[in-house]
């Protein structure tokens, strides 16, 4: 059976839920306590950072895809009020309602990865 890296108990869970890590942790609790006596300039702090970064630099991508489709839903709103269209105008409020959402979703995500990221290079 394979244990927790902090307090020793079985577990199947996961670093950030992640396998590629390969850093066994069974409870949130233990998730901060192995963050917080993470040593640096070690391997495995090189991989977690690496993995934030990679993580931080997804979500930067899909955010700005957001704002992309986003943009879509406004000239959508536009062009309906060019073309009195009730159907366009409705498709314009909800792409751009939907990706609004998305996009605070992914800062969200970008701002706790962030904090998460400087905490681990002091």
């Amino acid at each position: 059976m394979i244990t927790c890296a902090v307090c020793g108990s079985a577990t199947k869970n996961f670093l950030f839920k992640d396998r590629k890590l390969g850093i066994h942790v069974c409870s949130k609790k233990c998730e901060y306590d192995y963050l917080k006596n993470l040593v640096s300039n070690t391997k495995e702090h090189a991989a977690v950072v690496h993995f934030l970064d990679d993580k931080i630099k997804d979500y930067r991508m899909r955010n700005k895809i957001g704002w992309a489709i986003s943009g879509v839903g406004v000239i959508l709103l536009l062009a309906a009020f060019l073309l009195p269209d009730v159907n366009l105008f409705f498709a314009g409020i909800i792409v751009a309602f939907m990706s609004g959402l998305a996009t605070r979703h992914y800062e969200d995500k970008m701002r706790k990865l962030t904090v998460q990221r400087k905490r681990l290079a002091i």
